[in-house]
């Protein structure tokens, strides 16, 4: 387990500890996934819509907070043959969850080398200038307030996925 997020969980309360190593089941996929950490299932419900109107064949793996992501980016990392062409381009992240939130997990990226080419939007509640200035100062690449457009949310998507067969 990553030394940093064994000391984030151990130093706040409300943090559950880290779950149990991601299994990362064989797949014959072919495209990289589209990730989506989201609490509120209302919420998840319409951001998997959203990317599947955009017409994206990408599969869609969803996580309820930063705990089950790291878990799945650690899994994917220390995997013994790690297929590039899998490796997820692009994340749709919730600011605020229960748990370890999205600005951790952005802390957490930071420190990570196997995270870099994964493109970060924010999707959130919140709009605040304070809460957009500390996502992109973490590493965020974009901030959405719930709910953007399907012409805001197809523009990332094949920006991200060319190769994707729209």
């Amino acid at each position: 387990m990553n030394a940093f997020v064994q000391s984030y969980s151990s130093s706040c309360a409300s943090a559950p500890g880290i779950l149990p190593p991601y299994s990362l089941a064989p797949s014959g996929e072919t495209l990289p996934p589209i990730l989506v950490v989201e609490d509120d299932p209302d919420d998840l419900f319409f951001i998997q819509r959203l990317i599947k109107k955009t017409g994206a064949q990408n599969p869609v793996k969803t996580f309820h907070d930063g705990t089950e992501l790291v878990n799945y980016l650690s899994a994917l990392a220390q995997s013994s043959a790690p297929s590039k062409h899998r490796a997820p381009l692009l994340l749709f992240l919730d600011l605020s969850m229960a748990g370890l939130d999205g600005l951790w997990f952005l802390t957490w990226a930071r420190e990570q080398r196997n995270v870099g080419t994964l493109t970060t939007v924010i999707i959130t509640n919140s709009s605040e200038p304070e809460d957009m200035a500390r996502a992109l100062e973490l590493g965020a690449h974009r901030y959405l307030v719930k709910y953007p457009s399907l012409q805001t949310f197809t523009t990332i998507v094949k920006s991200v996925h060319p190769q994707t067969v729209f």
